[in-house]
């Protein structure tokens, strides 16, 4: 049984200065999406491309996150999860630097791809890393508390990217990234020790196979991860698109920020009620209730949208919503997932991060696609559609929880 420890030592102080890390390791990613949304309107005009191309952006990204993340997790099972790190750290790092230097659409998207990369090591193993050192129940509570420091980057990245875009151009907050990446990697390099104690013994095709046939044969593995990936992968959709339908509102770079922001800020308070008052009621039942909360959310704003009453504060308030039922959900259903893969918890760290990443690109160019970025209504109706999936698959760990219980 894992005892709760610092994963660089076990005083409380140094074990907050921990958990504040691996949220910034595994908000990274978040930031090296964010940074650039409110920027996406201005590269579509300045490099006289399509909307589709602009959120190609986007969509190359999360590709690149999400499969990266199927290597970094069973490499890490077997080398560990620090020089994991330090490579995915210095991969970010770089191509986050080399977006300053993009003259063409085609290097951006390719350097977007190299920034994806990196970015998926630095998420894979900050989860890991909970899960290495705590035990399930405080788990879930710490990757709460990793989420809740995690969840002020995006607001002050959206606010903070949209003042950049608005005096500094569209570049600009690709340098607070790989800023970042080189933060994350110096104190990877001298403050953090490892933490996976029981590596494999080898790596190849053979205990691949094995890895991920063990986690795909597990239903309640696949319950939650789904799920989780469902319900980020919605996020993701909703960062996407929603810059252009405040610009169609006739709204700025920084006016789209100070909007956009409500979603975050309801993820935000999510994972703190879910920390102190929600995670000890059980994993699986405060993550069903998450994800009612977010069916709600674009439920109302579904509405709005039907009846033409479309206004920002009509947009982000059930945004916000959202955000909050996410929040309480996803916390309780990446640790629920990392903890039914025994184990190979890097391997299910790894494939529950890139399922997150691959369902937000799919999802986000498939009502691309659709004709998203035109009509919030085919938007919200997409992401009910989806929203309602996720519920299903939740459902089953759901209903397991119960049989145990009755029993």
């Amino acid at each position: 049984m894992k005892t709760p420890q610092a994963t660089v030592s076990v005083s409380n102080e140094e074990a907050t200065t921990s958990i504040s890390f691996i949220a910034l390791t595994i908000a990274s990613p978040v930031m090296g999406l964010v940074l650039i949304v409110p920027a996406i309107p201005e590269i579509v005009t300045r490099f006289s491309i399509t909307e589709n191309m602009g959120q190609s952006l986007i969509t190359l990204y999360l590709i690149a996150l999400g499969l990266g993340q199927l290597v970094y997790g069973i490499a890490s099972d077997r080398f560990g999860r620090r020089p994991i790190l330090i490579l995915g750290s210095i991969i970010f790092t770089v191509g986050s630097g080399l977006i300053l230097f993009a003259n063409s659409i085609e290097f951006l998207l390719l350097c977007r791809v190299i920034q994806g990369l990196g970015a998926a090591a630095c998420l894979a193993m900050g989860r890991a890393m909970i899960n290495d050192n705590f035990v399930r129940t405080e788990a879930a509570k710490h990757m709460s508390t990793a989420q809740t420091i995690q969840s002020t980057v995006p607001i002050i990245a959206v606010l903070f990217g949209g003042v950049l875009v608005q005096f500094l151009g569209w570049r600009s907050g690709m340098a607070v990234s790989a800023i970042a990446g080189g933060v994350i990697l110096c104190i990877t390099l001298f403050r953090i020790a490892e933490t996976h104690k029981n590596k494999l013994p080898k790596i190849d095709l053979n205990e691949i196979f094995k890895a991920y046939g063990h986690i795909f044969s597990n239903p309640i593995f696949l319950s939650f991860a789904i799920t989780c990936g469902m319900q980020s992968g919605m996020f993701y959709v909703l960062a996407g698109i929603l810059p252009y339908h405040y610009e169609a509102l006739g709204q700025s770079p920084l006016a789209f920020g100070l909007w956009f922001s409500i979603m975050p800020i309801g993820f935000f308070i999510g994972n703190i009620i879910n920390r102190r008052y929600l995670v000890m009621r059980g994993i699986e039942i405060v993550a069903f209730t998450g994800s009612l909360i977010t069916l709600l959310s674009m439920i109302i704003l579904c509405v709005a949208a039907y009846t033409g009453n479309l206004t920002p504060a009509a947009i982000a308030l059930p945004c916000g919503l959202f955000g909050f039922g996410n929040g309480i959900l996803i916390s309780n259903a990446t640790i629920g997932a990392i903890s039914a893969a025994g184990k190979y918890a890097g391997t299910g760290s790894g494939f529950t991060g890139a399922w997150q990443m691959i369902a937000g690109a799919g999802f986000g160019a498939l009502i691309v696609a659709l004709g998203g970025t035109i009509s919030m209504l085919v938007t919200v109706i997409s992401i009910i559609g989806i929203s309602i999936i996720s519920i299903i698959c939740l459902s089953y760990a759901f209903i397991h929880r119960n049989r145990l219980a009755d029993k």
